[in-house]
Formats: C-alpha cells, sequence, structure tokens
C-alpha cells in the first residue's frame, strides 16, 4: 500500500516537472522597487490595479474607443414569437353574459347562494354519502328544508336533488 502510495505521487511531480509552465508565484509578483515604494506608503500592491499599462483604446479627450460596441445595439428587441388572434366569444355565446346566480324556475322555498369557489353536493347530509355533483361558486339553488342547520336539503338548477354543507351557502347573491 505503502508503495503504491509513492509511486502515485512520484508519477505525478514527474508529470508535473515536465508538463509545468514554471512557477506561476513568481511571475505574479511585483518588483523590489514597487514593493519598496508600497512599504513606504502602507498601500498592498496586489490590490491596486497595475496602472502602468494604459488603455490602449482611450484617447486624450476620454472618449471611448470606435470600435466599442455600446449595450444597447447588443440586446435584441424583445418580439412576442407567435402572436395569436385575439379572443373572440364563441358565435353561439356572441353578446351574452352567463347568469350563473339565476334562481330555478319552479322555486317554491328560499334561493341561497354559493359562497365556495366549487362544492360538492351529496346524496345524504355527512361527507360519507356519495356525491351527486359540484356547484360552482355563486350559483342559486333551492332550499328545500330548513336552511340553519349543519347540512340544508336543496334542488340546483338542473333539478338535482341532495344535501350541501350550510357553511358553503348565503341568502345574500354574490
Amino acid at each position: 500500500m505503502f508503495f503504491l502510495l509513492v509511486t502515485t505521487l512520484a508519477v505525478i511531480l514527474i508529470g508535473l516537472s515536465v508538463y509545468g509552465t514554471g512557477n506561476l508565484r513568481t511571475e505574479n509578483q511585483p518588483s523590489e522597487t514597487e514593493q519598496a515604494a508600497s512599504q513606504e506608503s502602507g498601500i498592498a500592491t496586489d490590490l491596486l490595479p497595475d496602472l502602468s499599462k494604459a488603455p490602449e483604446s482611450n484617447g486624450a479627450d476620454g472618449a471611448p474607443p470606435a470600435d466599442l460596441v455600446q449595450a444597447a445595439a447588443q440586446t435584441p428587441e424583445r418580439v412576442q414569437k407567435f402572436p395569436g388572434p385575439e379572443l373572440r366569444p364563441s358565435p353561439e355565446y356572441a353578446g351574452e353574459t352567463p347568469d350563473q346566480a339565476a334562481p330555478p324556475a319552479d322555486a317554491e322555498g328560499p334561493i341561497l347562494y354559493i359562497t365556495g369557489s366549487r362544492v360538492n353536493f351529496r346524496s345524504g347530509p355527512s361527507t360519507g354519502d356519495r356525491v351527486i355533483g359540484a356547484l360552482n361558486g355563486g350559483a342559486a339553488v333551492e332550499a328545500l328544508g330548513p336552511n340553519d342547520g349543519d347540512w340544508v336539503h336543496i334542488r340546483d338548477m338542473d333539478g338535482r336533488i341532495g344535501y350541501m354543507s350550510g357553511q358553503f351557502l348565503s341568502p345574500d347573491a354574490p
């Protein structure tokens, strides 16, 4: 095991010495005169930009170079890729507005309105009973019995009869 470790390290060191580019630390070190000047002034030279290299493109007036491309020219204009036609109602519903709050035509009991966004109504007065359907918020229903209990016996606009939780019913139209 030890022999394998030593052999691996030797191969890595030989590879670095043959294919390496030299000591990168010595290439980026400031000269002795720069180090002396920075020690006198108390400024770290590695944090300052190299001002000895002047920008090649700025003229005496400080204008940007002629070949500089402005950011606005590089940014493409936003275009909707797949514009579609304007939305229109289908011909059979043109000029009509849906009226969900209309009470049943032959209502004899008080009219109540659904307050939830979509509420199930069931065959019996409990959540264990079968779901008959669901009604959207604002739909009008007829109360067939007392409407002050936990469950209210109702009939919807399609004539289906069932029970709905009283917490989702209100006598006030939306």
